[in-house]
């Protein structure tokens, strides 16, 4: 989504206290009274019951019967992003080295900068040269992007964490976050669980409906501001909306394909898509909701485990209560009894009937380029090379680019082979692929000391 066309910043809001039939067919709870069975009128920090019946469109002259064989397939839903927080204290010799580190990577020396790393269990993390604000060190690789502080504030977290979409596909949220939890207690001292910082449930669907006939009045939410994307590049130009902009919940409903394609590069999908039945023709819309930290505590949700049973019930307050895709009534002037359309019918209801899950079947915890970086974009030199020496032929076109780029570094200390050894391990950094702290002496040594405290422990000396 390129192209912001316009912004609504009047409250389109619906009073679900009013209404005397809720949508979806739902009652309020506060999360204290649903995990006890009860209902409550509070709807601060309401949430639809998951095991609440969906009453439905019913059939009009404008709306065709709501046929999910034909008119809707879900694809993949669940947590697409999550970010958790560990309290705790930082530990005074990883302090230390995650200090010396840092200022490693700072070095304008490729070499030194290729050394700014730790491996932790079976990951091989880059410490970066540059921290956060409020936390000082970051860690990352493929699997976690981990904001560390050192202060012994109770406040402020010692580790912030987002685990990737990626890894959160192939592994799953327990697994993603235990794997996890190994580093941060490796790091210091960890009090209590991980309480989660921010929520991104998402479900992924085809359709028959033209979502780009969506207007304004047609949403029924709690939210002031949306705004409705376009990009020009496109044949079909239309790619989404965006509606909550800014506060501590928004929503996204937006073609995932092109974003794929234009932004994100997130290709693995694609498999899982398949295993449920996409075409690669079809066009695949997201729905999309973050929540952060403080909606969540409203909610009742403090941790992983909170998040994970009330996932089904959350999801139906974000499609029932807080927003709706509805068929706009002429002679209703009452915008919360607006009926659903079809298509949000089966988006709310998508816990109630959910499709198989498919785990990616190939991850990688390392941070590689994409194909088309390196073998397309990759020869651009070569190209620009050959162009330049007006050489047609691919074979004369490489070995005389060899040639030349051997002729040109041979004027450099240690040549092409330094220059080539120096950039690979740099770049081995940046993809957290090559060990390049393996065989140094300090390195060494400190694990040759850590194997004997661990064996005088273990002998009970």
């Amino acid at each position: 989504m390129n192209k912001e066309i316009d912004v609504l910043s009047s409250a389109v809001t619906s009073k679900q206290t009013e209404s005397a039939e809720p949508p979806c067919g739902a009652t309020s709870a506060s999360l204290a009274a649903w995990r006890d069975g009860e209902v409550e009128q509070d709807l601060t920090g309401a949430l639809h019951q998951s095991e609440s019946s969906s009453q439905g469109t019913p059939p009009s002259n404008t709306v065709p019967p709501n046929d999910k064989n034909k008119h809707f397939k879900a694809l993949l839903f669940g947590i697409d992003s999550l970010y958790l927080s560990y309290y705790g204290q930082l530990a005074e010799d990883w302090d230390k080295r995650l200090f010396e580190l840092k200022e490693t990577a700072q070095s304008e020396d490729e070499k030194d900068q290729a050394l700014a790393q730790v491996a932790i269990g079976s990951h091989l993390l880059e410490v970066r040269d540059k921290g956060m604000p409020r936390f000082p060190y970051v860690l990352s690789d493929n699997c976690f992007f981990i904001k560390l502080n050192r202060s012994k504030s109770n406040k402020l977290p010692m580790a912030h964490v987002q685990i990737s979409s990626e890894y959160l596909a192939a592994v799953g949220v327990e697994a993603a976050e235990k794997d996890l939890r190994f580093i941060i207690n490796t790091l210091g001292l960890v009090h209590g669980a991980a309480s989660v910082s921010r929520a991104d449930l998402f479900l992924d669907f085809t359709c028959i409906d033209d979502l780009s006939a969506i207007h304004q009045p047609d949403w029924v939410t709690r939210a002031n501001l949306m705004a409705k994307y376009f990009d020009c590049r496109l044949d079909d130009p239309f790619t989404g909306w965006v509606i909550g902009m800014g506060g501590d919940l928004h929503a996204r409903l937006y073609e995932k394909a092109v974003e794929i394609k234009t932004k994100s590069h997130k290709t693995w999908l694609f498999s899982l898509w398949e295993a449920n039945g996409w075409k690669t023709d079809e066009k695949v819309w997201r729905m999309e909701f973050q929540i952060e930290k403080q909606l969540l505590k409203q909610l009742m949700i403090f941790g992983l485990p909170d998040l994970q049973e009330m996932q089904s019930a959350l999801w139906r307050y974000l499609t029932c209560d807080w927003l709706r895709l509805t068929i706009p009534s002429l002679t209703d002037l009452k915008r919360d009894r607006w009926p659903n359309h079809p298509l949000w019918d089966d988006i709310a209801n998508v816990y109630l009937t959910p499709p198989d899950q498919p785990r990616l079947k190939r991850f990688k915890q390392e941070r590689l380029p994409h194909d088309e970086r390196m073998f397309v974009h990759g020869l651009g030199a070569l190209t620009s090379f050959m162009a330049r020496e007006g050489i047609e032929d691919f074979g004369e076109g490489v070995g005389e680019y060899l040639h030349q780029v051997n002729k040109y570094h041979a004027r450099n200390p240690g040549g092409l082979h330094d220059y080539v050894q120096r950039k690979v391990k740099a770049i081995g950094w940046k993809y957290n692929t090559i060990n390049n702290r393996e065989n140094l002496a300090e390195d060494i040594q400190e694990k040759q000391q850590k194997a004997k405290a661990y064996r005088r422990i273990k002998d009970g000396e």
